[in-house]
């Protein structure tokens, strides 16, 4: 996948129900969002208001299916059980990915598309892609309509000079204010997102006679970007690397790539394992094994690995406690003790664990 320039600081750089389960989900326990569901300890709780505040419920037991019997099945073969257990150091790759998507649809809900956004289109976008892009970015805008309704402007192109043009127009940029171009210097297709801004410029896609062709990376780019508005709605901007409230490049990035593919696979545009494969296990870029700790700037490819993470992060403490994670590092004033806030453990044993772990993930391992 292509690199992005991020605004941080100022302007610095098919469902299928596992059995998940996580301890911090307990009745009357609180939760952000009503409606919202997670499954922990073999029963299904539902976030609701109780007065003022919003807490999940008394749950209730998650049926267990039973296989229905095969002719051509062995009377002794033993029914396949799909689950994960958070934090483990050895497992399926196919069961972490998969209870993490769970746990996702689980939190999510029904969404209802909403196109409460400000959008500006180059008239050089097919009407074709216009459609798949905005049924992406509907979605996207709806799974997160409590944080962000009406607050993002989206800009989709085809040329750099198209976006500078109309950014400049409008007042809005995203990168070096001094630069030419939002995004880069104009050299390959951009994509970023500021505060309340999303930008995607497919420039190697419409150029003249080019060879490049809607793959399932460029697919997953709207729900990407958009999902950078998210951490900025519930993190703030991101701070600069010294500060102690930086979030790194690897969760920053890699959760966006985790949920475009989702999204993508969500919508029937491709699959989640054709985007994972591409950026994960296929990705040349983790075959010299180094901690994850050290994914912390743009050369050295945070996508892949950081998508690794989010999903052994996702499948060990839920979605919304995922999403926790920038929420009480805002609150905390600091990442470390967001994380462990969120996560439930520390962010060095988190570390530690992903470590022991990722040989599991088809990523590598120490």
């Amino acid at each position: 996948m292509r690199k992005h320039l991020r605004l941080v600081a100022l302007l610095i750089p098919m469902v299928l129900v596992a059995s998940n389960s996580y301890a911090a989900v307990k009745a009357g326990s609180a939760c952000s969002k009503v409606g919202s569901k997670s499954v922990s300890g073999g029963k299904s709780y539902t976030c609701v208001k109780s007065g003022k505040k919003l807490v999940w419920d008394k749950g209730v037991l998650v049926p267990v299916a039973k296989p229905k019997a095969s002719a051509s099945a062995s009377p002794s073969a033993a029914p396949v059980k799909v689950s994960f257990t958070p934090w483990a150091s050895s497992f399926a790759t196919e069961d972490m990915t998969l209870a993490a998507l769970t746990n996702t649809s689980a939190y999510l809900g029904v969404v209802k598309p909403s196109n409460a956004y400000t959008y500006t289109v180059d008239p050089a976008i097919t009407d074709s892609d216009r459609a798949w892009i905005t049924k992406m970015l509907d979605y996207t805008n709806g799974a997160f309509s409590d944080v962000l309704q009406g607050r993002v402007k989206v800009y989709l192109g085809t040329t750099h000079e198209w976006s500078a043009t109309v950014m400049r127009a409008a007042g809005d940029w995203v990168g070096d204010p001094r630069g030419t171009y939002p995004c880069s210097d104009g050299t390959r297709d951009a994509y970023c997102a500021g505060e309340n801004i999303a930008l995607m410029i497919y420039s190697d896609i419409y150029k003249a006679n080019s060879n490049y062709r809607w793959d399932v990376g460029r697919r997953s780019t709207p729900a990407h970007e958009l999902f950078h508005t998210v951490q900025f709605a519930l993190g703030g901007r991101n701070l600069g690397p010294d500060d102690p409230a930086h979030i790194p490049r690897w969760l920053m990035e890699g959760s966006a790539n985790y949920f475009g593919f989702y999204i993508v696979e969500k919508l029937g545009f491709d699959s989640y394992g054709n985007g994972r494969g591409n950026q994960v296990s296929l990705n040349r870029a983790y075959k010299t094994v180094v901690p994850l700790v050290q994914y912390d700037n743009f050369t050295s490819d945070p996508y892949g690995i950081g998508q690794a993470a989010t999903e052994y992060l996702i499948a060990s403490i839920g979605f919304e406690n995922f999403l926790n994670i920038w929420r009480y590092t805002k609150s905390e004033g600091t990442f470390a003790k967001g994380f462990a806030k969120a996560a439930g453990i520390e962010l060095s044993d988190f570390y530690a664990k992903f470590e022991a772990a990722r040989g599991s993930m088809k990523i590598g391992s120490l």
